[in-house]
């Protein structure tokens, strides 16, 4: 036995270390594969919500050109202001962490033609199909599907982001959106 272990055992050991150098390596890859799969979805998140703020930004242009209560434009002026709150933390956090990366829109063609198509035909409806108060109606309506929409994308990357200081940012930014969405139900409850 004695021989048996000298002659192989260098062998053997030399496996052992081989073994479990390669079983170390599948394992750091496939958790770096992990790390980098959800980073991915992250950023598809950033990208939606600071796609959708860079839209909300713009809002008050619109009321430059279409006639609405005062009301109505202090509220706009404060969804703008919200908006470009929150693209301002985005961008702050991808400056902080070069793993942030929301230059890539993360949704199928088709989705994005769909969105683009439903765009166009609210700005449509918008300057052209409606006033007075049937316009502050669907720009209402149109506030309420958007900051919806602006909350739950902070929320579920709140939900999922492992960094404790831009979760907190993210609950925060969710919270404001929740303010404004329930403000315009508010405001839609008082239009005529």
């Amino acid at each position: 036995m004695n021989q048996f272990i000298k002659e192989h055992c260098p062998s053997f050991f030399i496996l052992i270390i081989a073994l479990t150098f390669w079983c170390t390596s599948a394992t750091l890859t496939v958790v770096r594969g992990a790390d980098a799969e959800k980073q991915e979805y992250l950023n598809g998140g950033y990208f939606l919500l600071h796609q959708l703020c860079d839209n909300e930004a713009q809002l008050p242009l619109l009321l430059d050109v279409k006639h609405s209560s005062s009301e109505i434009k202090t509220f706009a002026d404060r969804i703008s202001r919200t908006a470009k709150e929150t693209n301002a933390a985005i961008d702050h956090m991808q400056d902080q962490d070069s793993a942030i990366k929301f230059e890539r829109n993360p949704l199928p063609s088709i989705e994005r033609d769909v969105r683009q198509s439903i765009q166009d035909e609210k700005q449509h409806q918008l300057l052209f199909g409606t006033s007075g108060p049937e316009f502050e109606r669907s720009l209402l309506v149109s506030q309420s599907e958007a900051s919806n929409y602006a909350r739950n994308i902070a929320r579920v990357l709140a939900e999922n982001e492992e960094d404790a200081k831009r979760k907190k940012i993210l609950e925060k930014l969710s919270n404001e959106w929740l303010l404004i969405s329930k403000e315009t139900f508010r405001l839609l409850s008082a239009v005529p």
